[in-house]
């Protein structure tokens, strides 16, 4: 029943309209000094190695920084230990996403905080974005743990989002756990003051203890804002919770996501998004020009996809940079769950010039090792998917120019996701990405996602990536022969093609 309530939704998603005028592409940006965004580059993008990657100033906002004031966390203890102590004595201003907050005591800590420092401070504002399904899963959950913040002040706003597409039947019959397939908040930014916090991690125990991703604090006024009023912007169209614990809408919203027209929801949520983004990308045109763009060795380029919104502006830069990879470069990427969008897999097999790692979880370290029910056999479809990849790149003659590595550490799971390049004759990355997207079906199809883009000449902070991934690395083993050894039940291989667009 429920697997033919989710099929006949698949064909009820918006069109898929591009996020800005137009798709970036390998053209290069002129020298002079012209309105368009892509004529408006720092030096260093039109006459050094990293001229390649000028296409970035079409399609994003650009906020340059100082590699230094960037910092790579490697442990979940210490992104957790950062986020507490940040949030106990922050000034004016926290929002946090995420998919949820977990019940445990290292959270429960965390609140306190929070609630502390409200109590403390009428100054500071907090807002709380998460996914609806998820935040409202049990009887304790992440509304009920937040409800005391919310019935205590109007200083602490807590938005949950609801995906356009579970509505009728099947809001009505789709158990817990079966409705997140359908679409999810899954955004993960920490955002404190002038401090951004983007990572792939949760705000749960096992992120804060023994589940590894990656984790990178900048501090900026400019991008702290920015992403502040972005997630103002998703907040509209999330529901807001009251203090009698009813969810409500916005102010500035009239639609109810699962009562309303679904395209109607999707298009205005769209339209409101594309807009901040132009807005932002016609003031950074001057930004560029200024004394502090020209001379910082590092850009951040924010990037998001909404694909059930018809936004797909991060994976359409994530296909644009595999696909202008060089001959010579090196590219290392990494998903905590292979499922690899066709695209992706095409671009990196025919179109992509690098020498390719791609890390990812062993069945041992998934996060849905042991699960009950049919998600137990997600580690195997995992794999399954995998073994497809390899065998499209031997019949593409391919095998020898792209390598897949398992991670495994005893006691720990694996979540860390991300990209880092390497340009030719470096031995250290010029580009990482880093965010919530797994660069699979559902990160493009389903989820609010966000990444950034960091584009960087400084190298104390391209050693601090180097060593992230080396730190990854210590862990992996290459996964070639065990892939193609390893067994898989006759129900995944069944199903895993009718299915994959939902994990």
């Amino acid at each position: 029943m429920i697997r033919r309530l989710f099929s006949t939704l698949i064909a009820d998603y918006p069109p898929a309209g591009e996020f800005l005028p137009s798709a970036p592409s390998n053209r290069q940006p002129s020298t002079g000094s012209g309105s368009g965004g892509a004529d408006v580059v720092p030096p260093a993008f039109r006459t050094s190695s990293l001229q390649s990657l000028s296409w970035l100033h079409a399609i994003s906002p650009c906020f340059p920084v100082s590699g230094d004031r960037i910092e790579v966390i490697r442990e979940p203890g210490t992104f957790y230990n950062t986020l507490l102590d940040k949030c106990s004595v922050a000034q004016r201003r926290i929002m946090l996403a995420s998919l949820y907050l977990g019940t445990g005591s290292l959270e429960t800590q965390l609140v306190a905080a929070i609630h502390e420092n409200l109590r403390n401070n009428v100054q500071l504002k907090v807002d709380v974005l998460l996914d609806f399904t998820r935040g409202t899963r049990g009887e304790r959950n992440s509304k009920t743990t937040l409800m005391p913040l919310v019935k205590e002040t109007d200083n602490f706003r807590l938005s949950l989002y609801h995906t356009p597409v579970l509505r009728g039947l099947t809001k009505r019959l789709a158990p817990p756990r079966w409705n997140e397939l359908l679409g999810i908040q899954h955004m993960k930014l920490y955002l404190v003051d002038d401090t951004v916090i983007i990572s792939g991690a949760n705000l749960s125990n096992d992120y804060f203890t023994n589940r590894q991703d990656r984790y990178v604090m900048i501090e900026d006024r400019r991008l702290a804002d920015f992403y502040a009023n972005f997630l103002g912007k998703v907040q509209e169209f999330s529901l807001t919770v009251g203090r009698d614990g009813a969810t409500r809408l916005h102010d500035t919203w009239t639609m109810l996501p699962y009562k309303c027209a679904q395209l109607e929801f999707a298009t205005e949520a769209r339209d409101r998004i594309r807009a901040y983004y132009r807005s932002v990308m016609d003031e950074q045109r001057a930004v560029c020009e200024r004394d502090e763009a020209q001379h910082a060795d590092t850009w951040i380029f924010p990037l998001i996809e909404m694909g059930q919104l018809g936004i797909h502006h991060d994976s359409l830069a994530t296909k644009q940079l595999l696909s202008g990879c060089l001959a010579g470069s090196q590219l290392r990427l990494a998903t905590g769950y292979f499922n690899l969008t066709e695209t992706y897999m095409n671009t990196l097999t025919n179109e992509c010039q690098a020498q390719c790692n791609i890390l990812m979880a062993h069945p041992n370290a998934n996060g849905f090792l042991g699960a009950k029910g049919p998600a137990g056999g997600i580690p195997a479809a995992y794999s399954l998917l995998a073994r497809k990849f390899l065998e499209m790149l031997k019949s593409s003659g391919q095998s020898h120019r792209v390598e897949l590595l398992e991670y495994e550490r005893p006691g720990w799971t694996y979540h860390a996701k991300g990209l880092w390049y390497y340009l030719p004759d470096s031995s250290l990355p010029n580009v990482t990405l880093i965010g919530s997207s797994n660069f699979g079906e559902r990160s493009v199809n389903r989820d609010l996602e966000a990444q950034i883009c960091v584009v960087t000449n400084n190298a104390t902070l391209q050693r601090k990536l180097e060593t992230e991934y080396q730190n990854l690395l210590q862990h992996a083993t290459t996964a070639e022969t065990e892939l193609i050894n390893r067994p898989v039940p006759r129900w995944v291989r069944a199903v895993v093609g009718l299915f994959r667009n939902f994990f």
